[in-house]
């Protein structure tokens, strides 16, 4: 298990500023408790329970400017928002190993790999509401709040302090090194026909956990591999939304959004941190989720 502990500096990407982020430096573990997880800190709360990485407070502004690249009506005004306490976001996207763990105790349905793979690859084919079940077997077995993360929190965390898109910059060139996309490999040995990055991340399709670059926060795949399924609810109109990151709740609760590009998506500016999508019974193979947990 690594703890750590967390300070604060200046990050350009390439030449580009991209803002004030935290990082990390390796120090003796805590004693294990919540009231002693700081930001930066990843624990586990059971030997199948995902790797859980503690976001620190803050503020951001999420959404996209109306000028950005392929920005749709969809993903809403910019706008700030206040993190007010820390809370735990999943480390990586969950896997099918922790998948199969609920699956084994009759707590979740199998889901299909179609091919792609299982183990530490992410879990594909979840609907919302299996996403949801599979938070609520980890609250009964742990005691803790697990649930699916909010889209504020969501984005918060892609972000990790940058203010740009993507929290590595704008070079199509770069992609590959955090997050698994339509590249050319898959250009390769898929032949789709679509756009694709001028890069090679070495995987046509899923990836394992792990195989790619964090961001500032600690957090695998937040651009990438697979989509990922969030708590908000389908609302028409931005107006009222919270200035903290409480889910919308006061909408269409039959859609709810998932974020963050997948493995397939094209062309390449769909890998930005304010794209969304809204179904809740779609089951898709670039498809999965993360989780989230409170710490109060």
């Amino acid at each position: 298990m690594k703890f750590s502990r967390y300070f604060r500096a200046d990050v350009c990407v390439g030449t580009s500023f991209v803002g004030t982020v935290l990082l990390w430096l390796a120090v003796s573990p805590p004693a294990f408790g919540d009231d002693t997880l700081v930001p930066g800190d990843e624990f586990k709360d059971c030997p199948q329970c995902p790797v859980m990485v503690v976001v620190p407070s803050g503020e951001t502004r999420i959404g996209t400017p109306p000028v950005d690249q392929g920005r749709p009506y969809s993903e809403g005004r910019r706008r700030e928002v206040r993190v007010n306490d820390p809370f735990a976001m999943g480390k990586f996207e969950v896997t099918f190993d922790e998948w199969d763990a609920c699956v084994n105790e009759g707590a979740c349905a199998n889901a299909q790999d179609d091919g792609l793979g299982r183990g530490k690859r992410p879990v594909i084919n979840i609907s919302w509401t299996e996403a949801d079940a599979y938070t609520r077997w980890l609250k009964r077995k742990t005691g803790k709040t697990y649930r699916i993360p909010t889209e504020a929190e969501w984005e918060y965390s892609a972000r990790a302090g940058a203010d740009a898109e993507r929290f590595f910059g704008l070079r199509k060139e770069d992609v590959c090194k955090f997050g698994n996309v339509y590249d050319e490999t898959a250009q390769r040995e898929l032949d789709f026909g679509w756009d694709h990055l001028p890069c090679d991340d070495g995987f046509a399709e899923t990836a394992p956990a792990g195989s790619f670059s964090p961001n500032a926060f600690g957090l695998h795949d937040m651009l990438g591999n697979v989509w990922e399924w969030t708590l908000d609810c389908r609302v028409k109109l931005w107006q009222h939304a919270p200035a903290d990151t409480s889910p919308r709740l006061d909408g269409d609760c039959s859609e709810r959004a998932f974020r963050g590009a997948s493995w397939v998506n094209h062309p390449p500016w769909y890998l930005r941190s304010g794209d969304r999508y809204k179904f809740v019974g779609a089951r898709y193979n670039d498809l999965g989720f993360r989780v989230a947990r409170d710490l109060k």
